[in-house]
């Protein structure tokens, strides 16, 4: 099994990238997350924005599992699923879906619930995407939620029910506004009834048939590194581990399984929310680069906080990961610049630290800037690493030399043939 990881705070292009290197797979298989996380693809020619389907979907060859570590909002998924059916058929993409029976369920009141406490000042604001992904975990992890598998139990109507009705009734005594209980029921039960056209199964017994039989498994991750709830910019994380370990929890693959671990990472930072972000910088070069390199949420829309590249927390993803590949995006959006500043160490206290975790407190970190000529070159037509303008290969080899891992690709635009393979 290879697993692919996105090494800042997400939003690198891992979707893409998936998207080129998923035919020579044979299952991708989504490990964490929600309906939060947006991994955008260019298919004939149209952006598409998945949320809870694997990146494999548009490959005929390849299945698609939804893993047991994902929270699953029902409604979601059959809108997902019914705006992809307007270009690929509906039985063919349900065909090519599998569900953990494990992975648990979004509720229609854990998304108010989400709402509710990012809009109390009775609660630290995050800036989540409001799909009720963190009270779905939260349930989980108290042992109150319902999975997938349960929408086959006699009693299932009952317990949503049950559920539904005892949140809601919290909501409204703490002042949330709500559609009516008897609505939200309703939509959430026709959510479930289309799941069941789904193959819902052990999805951790598929996986390692498979691989015992030679097939080839790509682990997908969603979000990224530093948004980890364990070694991430806490609390201004997500509401599930995004590592690269957490792949083999998640599936329930053992990590002698694990070959490749590919880590994707732009040539500068962006991310979505509130939350520690030393190398950001506003102003008419960030609004630039937001425009240019197209740095809006893709859920949500909100615009992206822009930053510079910066190497102590790369180096920081890339130990927790232990990556073997790196992959390099978006350094198309930098080619009208005349230099590009890269922060290679942070300084506090009168300390430099070159591999750490951004402060998520109050500690005080300033930047220690190194400055590489920009390439000013426009990469559409470079399709061959000895075609690279020399500032680049510079960029390129810098980076490598202080991150110790080979840079495998370089993304050079959005649509999928434009990606270098720098090892041909």
């Amino acid at each position: 099994m290879d697993i692919l990881i996105g090494l800042q705070w997400g939003d690198e292009g891992k979707g893409k990238f998936i998207d080129l290197i998923g035919r020579d797979y044979d299952i991708i298989a989504r490990f964490n997350g929600g309906a939060n996380a947006g991994h955008s693809i260019y298919y004939q020619d149209k952006k598409i924005t998945l949320k809870l389907l694997p990146s494999g979907i548009f490959s005929p060859h390849i299945k698609n599992i939804i893993g047991t570590g994902v929270v699953i909002d029902p409604l979601s998924l059959k809108t997902e699923i019914e705006e992809l059916a307007q270009i690929i058929p509906e039985q063919d993409l349900v065909n090519r879906i599998l569900i953990s029976q494990k992975a648990h369920l979004v509720l229609p009141t854990h998304r108010y619930w989400d709402i509710y406490m990012e809009e109390s000042a009775l609660y630290r604001t995050i800036g989540t995407t409001k799909n009720g992904i963190a009270p779905s975990y939260s349930d989980k992890i108290r042992r109150q939620n319902l999975r997938v598998e349960d929408i086959y139990s006699d009693n299932f109507k009952d317990d949503v029910y049950q559920i539904l009705n005892r949140q809601y009734n919290e909501l409204q005594h703490l002042g949330q506004e709500m559609p009516a209980l008897e609505e939200l029921y309703h939509n959430f039960m026709l959510g479930c009834i289309f799941l069941k056209k789904i193959q819902i199964t052990d999805t951790e017994i598929f996986l390692n048939k498979a691989l015992r039989n030679g097939q080839k498994v790509l682990a997908e991750g969603a979000q990224a590194t530093l948004l980890d709830i364990d070694h991430g910019s806490y609390p201004y994380v997500t509401s599930s581990n995004t590592l690269a370990s957490a792949a083999c929890v998640s599936l329930g693959i053992s990590p002698k399984l694990v070959d490749k671990i590919y880590g994707v990472t732009k040539a500068y930072c962006t991310r979505v929310g509130h939350g520690v972000f030393p190398t950001e910088i506003t102003g008419q070069t960030a609004s630039d680069l937001r425009e240019k390199g197209g740095e809006f949420g893709s859920n949500t829309k909100r615009p992206r906080r822009i930053g510079w590249l910066d190497l102590p927390a790369l180096k920081y993803a890339i130990m927790l990961n232990g990556v073997t590949h790196l992959v390099l995006t978006k350094a198309d959006i930098l080619n009208a610049m005349t230099e590009i500043p890269i922060c290679t160490h942070y300084e506090t206290k009168g300390e430099k630290i070159a591999l750490a975790l951004p402060a998520s407190r109050d500690q005080e970190i300033k930047p220690v800037w190194k400055y590489l000529s920009g390439w000013n070159t426009v990469l559409t037509n470079v399709s061959q690493a000895k075609n690279l303008p020399e500032a680049l290969a510079t960029f390129i080899t810098f980076l490598e030399a202080e991150l110790e891992v080979p840079i495998k690709y370089l993304s050079t635009g959005p649509q999928r043939e434009e990606l270098i393979n720098l090892a041909i």
